[in-house]
């Protein structure tokens, strides 16, 4: 009897070990170093951006994109996230998101101090006909979109005198290509048509209200009006911007991380990351206000199904608010008025792979030079292909995993 309580004891202990919470320090010195990266290329036939196979999608010939017609022209699209009465969470319920199922790569920013955050989704292999609930940008997004040099969907901006959003696109020349779609411009802007009021069978009689019911058609603007008359759209496969870089096999190394805790400071945004092993991939879940149950699984709100991702990265990022609303999110470096220039930037980061997690870092040469995230050698970390998540987590938040 003995010997079998001595077993029991050995086991729990084991499962426990198995079991523990690693807390992440965002602000550790980790003591990498790292040299210059040079750019990646792609096979013909496979994504620059999530790594997969073009001919594998199986989309409406309304959409747009590199895997519908052989086009890269991204484009960013800013995602509200808000609070839902009867869930009690975030972005969820009746105010989950549509349209990211198709995304490929979606970052997460801080909006206020109080814990809210905003989305960015970029879409390049698929850009669908209806994406939304679109919302206001800052300029930590504007910045964000010149490292892809892409298509920006947003409805409103922030104007504060030391986060103008108009200040920041004048200064990159963002709004001298035509690529700035802003929902709240004039209707003689031609993709002003491409916004409307969203209204679904889904809602159950619930409509969206606004600020959160705008849905916008990247796709259509796309086709209609971009694609027939732009003369320096880049055709697949040359010259693509800023490939990421992928594995052809499982990731095996670092760490085990079945479970992702983020930390906003606020139990209705806190998000959970579970990993499948079957799938082989994480979904995301929101913590609860609600006293009657648990998370609450992050859903595409048509279809009801999980948006899930290959990669989970937390990009440790220096924020400054400069208002309770405004956040100056520094994914890359202050502007220079006499070299008119970006500093560099770089950052703690951890890459949650295939049930795995890497200790590394992030480093963003120039404004319009790609993120690079590497591993504990200094080395660039090939991603599983699929959709990947990156939260650009500040430093008084937390993250830890199991």
């Amino acid at each position: 009897m003995k010997r079998f309580l001595a077993v029991l004891f050995v086991l729990s202990l084991l499962v426990n070990t198995a079991m523990a919470e690693t807390t992440i320090n965002g602000t550790a010195n980790r003591g990498i170093g790292h040299g210059a990266f040079a750019a990646n290329t792609v096979p013909e036939g496979i994504s620059p951006t999530t790594g997969l196979k073009l001919s594998d999608y199986n989309v409406s010939s309304d959409f747009a994109g590199l895997a519908v017609n052989h086009t890269y022209f991204p484009v960013l699209v800013q995602i509200s996230c808000p609070y839902d009465d009867k869930t009690k969470a975030c972005g969820t319920g009746n105010r989950a998101p549509w349209g990211l199922q198709y995304s490929d790569i979606i970052y997460e920013l801080p909006l206020h101090v109080n814990g809210e955050v905003r989305m960015s989704a970029l879409f390049s292999d698929v850009i669908p006909d209806a994406v939304g609930p679109i919302r206001s940008a800052r300029v930590g997004h504007v910045w964000l979109r010149e490292e892809w040099d892409c298509g920006f969907m947003y409805y409103g901006q922030q104007e504060y005198k030391l986060t103008n959003v108009i200040t920041e696109v004048r200064r990159t020349g963002a709004s001298e290509k035509g690529l700035l779609w802003p929902g709240t411009s004039g209707t003689n802007r031609p993709w002003k048509k491409y916004y409307n009021k969203y209204s679904s069978k889904y809602l159950h009689n619930s409509p969206l209200k606004a600020p959160n019911n705008r849905t916008g058609n990247p796709a259509g603007f796309i086709l209609d009006y971009l694609l027939p008359d732009w003369p320096d759209v880049i055709a697949y496969p040359s010259q693509i911007n800023h490939t990421m870089k992928f594995a052809d096999s499982a990731f095996t190394g670092g760490d085990a991380a079945q479970t992702i805790n983020v930390s906003w400071n606020r139990k209705d945004s806190n998000e959970i990351y579970i990993y499948n092993a079957a799938t082989a991939q994480y979904t995301r879940n929101l913590e609860s206000d609600s006293k009657k149950g648990g998370p609450v699984e992050w859903v595409e709100l048509e279809t009801q199904e999980p948006i899930t991702f290959s990669n989970v990265i937390i990009q440790w990022t220096e924020t400054t608010y400069l208002g309770r609303d405004a956040p100056v999110t520094h994914n890359i470096g202050d502007y220079n008025e006499q070299t008119g220039t970006y500093a560099s930037m770089e950052g703690n980061a951890d890459i949650f792979m295939n049930g795995r997690h890497i200790s590394g870092g992030w480093y963003r040469e120039g404004i319009s030079v790609r993120t690079v995230f590497y591993d504990e050698n200094g080395q660039e970390v090939a991603l599983q292909p699929g959709r990947t998540m990156i939260i650009q987590l500040p430093f008084e938040n937390g993250c830890s995993y199991q």
